[in-house]
Formats: structure tokens, sequence, C-alpha cells
């Protein structure tokens, strides 16, 4: 069996938080916790959700 060696979280998105400023904002404060982002979601090429990682 292997150690797990990151959790993850999500962040949703909406329309109208989507402008980049908005997104800088959400990845500085999961930053400030330890967090990195790992993966942007994205829908008909609008970011809908951010998962974040961090070392266990």
């Amino acid at each position: 069996m292997s150690d797990q060696r990151y959790v993850y979280t999500s962040h949703g998105t909406t329309a109208q938080s989507g402008t980049v400023g908005d997104l800088e904002s959400v990845v500085n404060e999961y930053a400030r916790e330890g967090w990195r982002l790992h993966e942007t979601l994205e829908e008909n090429g609008t970011t809908i959700g951010l998962l974040f990682e961090r070392e266990v």
C-alpha cells in the first residue's frame, strides 16, 4: 500500500467572479494557507473551478 503524499481541495467559481484578478486573489489566498494550484477546471472556455494540492 502506498502512502498518500498530497491532499486536494477545490474552489468553484462563477461567471461573475471569473476575471483574472479575482482568480489571482483566490490563488494567493490558498497559497498563504500552504496550497498550490494543481489544475484549472474549464467548461466551454470558462474557468469553473480551481483544484489545489498540498503535501500531507
